[in-house]
């Protein structure tokens, strides 16, 4: 009965950590070198303009 709900549970949790690990190293990869080729972004869009 614990196995029914601990390992989906469990099985979200992974995915719900490594998107967020994604996202992070996407945010911090484009706020720290727009002008660099981005391993997770296409070159189909201009990289963000900063002040």
């Amino acid at each position: 009965m614990v196995l029914t709900v601990v390992v989906p549970a469990a099985v979200a949790f992974v995915f719900v950590a490594i998107a967020a690990y994604v996202g992070a190293l996407r945010a911090l990869e484009v706020y720290f070198d727009p002008n660099q080729d981005s391993v997770f972004l296409t070159d189909d869009r201009d990289p963000p303009q900063r002040p």
